[in-house]
């Protein structure tokens, strides 16, 4: 009786919305908002004979840098309209590479999504049926739907295109859904006991490839007349956070020359009179603003006017430059640890509970900041804050993590890889929230024998690697005592490695992806990752970046 009702209440209030005149009908762009990130472009049409309306957007700015831009379509819906009465709609696009998603945010903030692939609906028109029961818990507000705000069509990725929408309505609940309910997909033999592929657990770790490290050197040697920056993935961009992870890496192996290089670079480029707000320069007119995520290679610029200067990168730097002296014992880089730092104090924002740093410049400089708070950023703020001494900071950082993160099964997966790194071993239970949910964790066959690894965020119908993160729950369970099942990760890393002659050597090297699915339509497979590498290389010396005695 009580869902009868309920859905007859939702059926009224659909009713009364379609029927109180043009401009509260579904189909009309009249009752519907857009919004983007900036740097992205979204135009709505009503399309009379389609009953319904087309959105044209463009996120082709985020083909150039890291990241994917996003529009939005919104609409507001009556708080008592109930979300678990299944709503649909029929959806068309061109042939794309960005994803759908669709949110149902409530009054607190609370954002409830289902992420899919536009190219399911490239072809023909196709009927969509979902409630709250289809989506998981994202962000904001709390785990609870607690009345409706909006509903929301967000096109998230890289690309231009146009997505067509009609026949907006409330499906008869016994329609089935267009998706498998959200939530975790558990494994059932995901607490078994023992060694070998099912129970995920190595008790020997294969020994390092020395030629994994040898492709840093050649690339590193090979990619610039300075000798100093790595590309990426053999092309034209030097990455601030993959360049610091390998600085790391060479520290580790022993190459304390080939990471000053690097360390260097970042070193020197602190002019304070520089005037070229696209160069790779610390300084712009005098004002501290840190480094570009990504700049050219050759020209150390921001050529293509996009780039952010993300503080959890400059985060990352300060964290090499901490390895350095904590490995060496040496004050080199005292003053550029010091800029990095105070620039990064200077972006702290107090919040309810504890406070975060804040974005940084963004998108070529045109704006300072995002509007909330970046976890992933934070995660590595505090760890360089720990690391400076500056512990109270760091505290309040972890306080908003805290708050912020909480247990949710629904996040990347270095939001529970990079937490225990830098939190250490009280958490480690939160690695079994991706390594027990198969929604993360693949078994995915290459060159005929089964691997093990993990895809970036929670998506049952993906079958791809994020290689990345195969190397940091390595790391993340090897720190905090499960070194069996970290032996496990490092050793199916060891089943990506191709072979390949790169300037006249051979070398070993990792992609950053085995297949081009869930987003990575980008990756070159006949080109290594630099990150990934990295990774490959704290794994197999059981090392963690984040705290580096392990304590």
């Amino acid at each position: 009786m009580k869902f009868k009702f309920a859905w007859t209440l939702s059926l009224f209030c659909m009713m009364f919305l379609a029927c109180s005149g043009d401009k509260s009908s579904w189909n009309n762009t009249d009752t519907w908002t857009t919004s983007n990130e900036i740097g992205c472009f979204v135009t709505i049409k009503s399309v009379d004979q389609l009953a319904g309306f087309c959105v044209h957007y463009d996120l082709s700015s985020f083909a150039l840098k890291p990241g994917y831009g996003w529009i939005s379509v919104e609409r507001k819906l009556p708080e008592y309209f109930d979300p678990n009465i299944p709503i649909t709609l029929t959806i068309k696009t061109e042939i794309s590479e960005s994803d759908l998603e669709i949110k149902f945010i409530d009054k607190d903030g609370s954002v409830f999504g289902k992420k899919v692939a536009l190219s399911n609906y490239s072809k023909n028109w196709n009927r969509l049926v979902f409630s709250i029961e289809n989506l998981d818990y994202w962000w904001g507000g709390d785990q609870k739907f607690d009345g409706f705000g909006q509903l929301a069509l967000a096109i998230s990725g890289r690309d231009s295109g146009w997505v067509c929408f009609r026949n907006f309505g409330l499906a008869n609940p016994d329609d089935d859904p267009s998706f498998e309910p959200g939530g975790p997909r558990l494994d059932s033999h995901r607490e078994l006991a023992g060694f070998g592929m099912v129970k995920r657990r190595d008790s020997v770790m294969v020994p390092e490839d020395p030629l994994i490290l040898k492709y840093l050197q050649v690339l590193q040697d090979s990619s610039s007349a300075r000798h100093d920056l790595l590309p990426s993935m053999e092309n034209d961009e030097a990455h601030t956070f993959n360049n610091a992870l390998v600085a790391m890496a060479f520290i580790l192996k022993g190459e304390k020359e080939r990471a000053e290089r690097i360390l260097d670079f970042f070193k020197n480029a602190t002019d304070k009179n520089n005037r070229d707000i696209r160069l790779q320069n610390f300084y712009v007119d005098g004002e501290a603003r840190g480094f570009y995520q990504m700049v050219n290679m050759k020209t150390r610029r921001d050529e293509l006017r996009v780039a952010d200067r993300w503080m959890g990168d400059m985060a990352w730097l300060l964290v090499a430059y901490k390895y350095y002296e904590y490995t060496y014992n040496s004050d080199k880089y005292a003053v550029i640890t010091t800029r990095l730092k105070n620039l990064l104090k200077s972006y702290y924002k107090p919040a309810e509970f504890g406070g975060y740093i804040q974005h940084g410049w963004r998108n070529g400089d045109q704006q300072l900041h995002y509007r909330s708070g970046h976890p992933e950023g934070n995660i590595d703020c505090y760890a360089a804050f720990r690391l400076c001494g500056e512990t109270k900071l760091a505290g309040k950082i972890k306080t908003w993590l805290d708050h912020k993160l909480d247990e949710n099964p629904n996040l990347f997966i270095d939001l529970y890889s990079w937490r225990v790194l830098a939190f250490g071993r009280d958490y480690s239970a939160y690695l079994d929230i991706p390594e027990y949910d198969l929604r993360f964790r693949k078994t995915i066959e290459i060159n005929g024998k089964p691997v093990v690894g993990f895809f970036h965020r929670p998506d049952y119908d993906i079958e791809n690697f994020w290689i990345d993160g195969i190397g940091q729950m390595a790391c993340a369970f090897i720190s905090c005592g499960g070194k069996y099942r970290g032996y496990f990760y490092a050793n199916q890393l060891d089943k990506l490695i191709f072979e390949k002659r790169y300037k006249n050597q051979i070398v070993h090297a990792l992609p950053y992806t085995v297949n081009h699915s869930g987003g990575y339509e980008w990756v070159n497979f006949d080109s290594g990752f630099i990150s990934t590498i990295a990774w490959y290389i704290f794994a197999k010396n059981e090392f963690n970046p984040l705290r580096f005695d392990q304590s």
